[in-house]
């Protein structure tokens, strides 16, 4: 199941989807940081842009890439199986279906050859500075990769967000199965029981310090607390596995750690502790 990332280069300008789309997919555990706002291309005149602005509540693409061409191609396989139940008018799904050929070509294929184009360019400026092949030195133009589909205009993931937010989320048939099925919602995740504790070790890690390794599990994270014996307590969250503990007994002295653990949830509350752990650290 699908959706789409944030990045800085032109084919990152890639922006969500209107209210109510919600891209989501089954195996993403929706954490990280995504790209927010979106683009109005219309304009009032070529001397006079009008004013893009940003959207409420933007749906987000996946962060990585990778993720977004396995939505696109989701889309492209399933769509033409609504057809009849939603139902959906032929020639704007073919539009569409041109749209969603050329952003993944762009995503993927066009994509994957600059970056190796980018490294066979940095080996010849190498090789004209240091010496490489006999001869003269050939510069390289960057070949497109074979495939490309037939041509479209500039915007075609953004027309993609637009015909399934206004023709597939608003259809008659559509439902929650459909949705899940294209990757448009995401599958609800189990609750938490109330008495339920992180499960973690722990472990030294580099600098002798001290590691909790934790599970995320469907929190948002965890708090942490450690008894430090006579340097007193400290505590901390974390939403990312795994957490080093930052501090250490003087050089050469033990000192005996205890850890424990709640979860972070999603109103921001603590749940249950955990049983304290206990380690030996030594200062370096």
């Amino acid at each position: 199941m699908p959706v789409f990332p944030a990045r800085h280069d032109a084919l990152a300008r890639i922006h969500p989807f209107p209210e109510p789309l919600r891209l989501a997919m089954p195996w993403d555990s929706g954490s990280g940081a995504w790209d927010a706002g979106t683009w109005d291309s219309d304009t009032l005149s070529a001397a006079t842009p009008k004013p893009k602005k940003p959207m409420k509540k933007p749906a987000r693409l996946p962060t990585v890439i990778g993720n977004q061409i396995v939505c696109l191609q989701n889309l492209k396989t399933k769509l033409p199986g609504y057809v009849a139940t939603l139902p959906l008018v032929a020639g704007e799904l073919t539009v569409a279906q041109l749209d969603l050929d050329n952003a993944i070509f762009a995503l993927d294929a066009y994509r994957g050859g600059i970056a190796t184009f980018t490294k066979a360019a940095y080996a010849r400026v190498d090789e004209a500075l240091q010496g490489g092949p006999a001869g003269n030195i050939v510069w390289l133009p960057f070949p497109t990769p074979a495939g490309a589909p037939a041509a479209a205009a500039y915007g075609c993931l953004q027309r993609i967000f637009t015909y399934i937010a206004n023709k597939v989320q608003t259809a008659p048939g559509y439902t929650d199965a459909i949705a899940l099925d294209l990757g448009l919602k995401q599958p609800a995740t189990p609750g938490m029981p109330p008495a339920a504790v992180p499960d973690f070790t722990l472990r030294l890690t580099t600098g002798d310090k001290l590691e909790v390794v934790w599970t995320k599990g469907p929190s948002e994270g965890v708090k942490l607390q450690f008894n430090l014996g006579t340097a007193g307590t400290q505590e901390d969250i974390d939403t990312r596995p795994n957490y080093t503990l930052n501090w250490l007994p003087a050089a050469s002295v033990s000192a005996i750690i205890q850890v424990r653990l709640a979860f972070l949830l999603k109103d921001g509350t603590t749940g249950a502790w955990s049983d304290w752990k206990q380690f030996t650290l030594t200062g370096a």
